[in-house]
């Protein structure tokens, strides 16, 4: 598959939205010292808190435009723009030579589910080679897209670990690639 060549499913201005059910909490730091922590809660000042989820859905993929959840695994939901049968998709990060840091919260291994009103279909488990280039493309095995050979209405990207920042996972752009069978 030539990157581009594909509809995305799973891009925000294209209809589709995050499912805040199935979507891990958004993170944040908050201040340490107990009189600035209340003034926090009171002001929502001195919080620190990482983008929406929405982010991960939508084509900008600069330094810093991410969502990061709290700690090595967590999950983001998606409903699709439209009911497809998944065959591939296409995980973004920046690459090393972009970033100041060390590109440590980037996704390591993550698995794909698919969900539809009444089923729920392991689509892969995948893992994201942060020395290979920025966008990769990752192909729905035939036994697991052809076997099920059903519509999936919404995905859930399931990290399973990331390359090694204990505080927090990022993630930039994910994007669901799939046919829709007459």
């Amino acid at each position: 598959m030539i990157e581009g060549t594909s509809p995305d499913y799973a891009l925000y201005t294209g209809g589709a939205e995050i499912l805040p059910q199935r979507t891990s909490r958004t993170y944040e730091i908050w201040p340490s010292k107990p009189y600035q922590r209340l003034w926090g809660k009171l002001t929502h000042r001195n919080v620190i808190t990482s983008k929406k989820p929405e982010t991960v859905i939508s084509p900008n993929v600069n330094v810093g435009e991410c969502w990061c959840f709290n700690g090595t695994q967590g999950q983001i939901g998606i409903k699709l723009s439209r009911n497809v049968i998944v065959t591939h998709i296409t995980y973004s990060h920046i690459g090393k030579g972009v970033s100041i840091d060390p590109i440590s919260s980037a996704p390591r291994e993550f698995e794909l589910w698919g969900l539809n009103e009444d089923f729920k279909i392991f689509l892969g488990k995948y893992q994201y080679d942060l020395n290979g280039r920025p966008s990769q493309i990752f192909n729905v095995p035939d036994e697991i897209a052809k076997k099920n050979n059903r519509r999936i209405s919404s995905v859930v990207m399931r990290v399973m670990n990331n390359h090694e920042n204990p505080k927090f996972t990022c993630l930039y752009r994910l994007q669901i690639h799939g046919i829709m069978p007459n």
